[in-house]
């Protein structure tokens, strides 16, 4: 159930996947996807998630 997706682009945490980050959205009014959980932030989309773990953690260029 708790399969590793990638990192949080916030604070470098492992995301994991489970029964709300599977194909499903946040609302039905949103289209973002939720991409994996941050056990710090909750659910993220696809623009904070990142494949490796970030250099310096906690840096938001967004």
């Amino acid at each position: 159930m708790d399969n590793d997706v990638g990192y949080c682009r916030l604070c470098g945490g492992a995301l994991q996947q489970g029964a709300i980050a599977s194909e499903q959205r946040a609302c039905c009014l949103n289209a973002t996807t939720i991409d994996g959980i941050c056990p710090t932030h909750g659910p993220l989309g696809p623009h904070h998630v990142v494949e490796s773990p970030p250099d310096n953690p906690g840096y938001d260029d967004s």
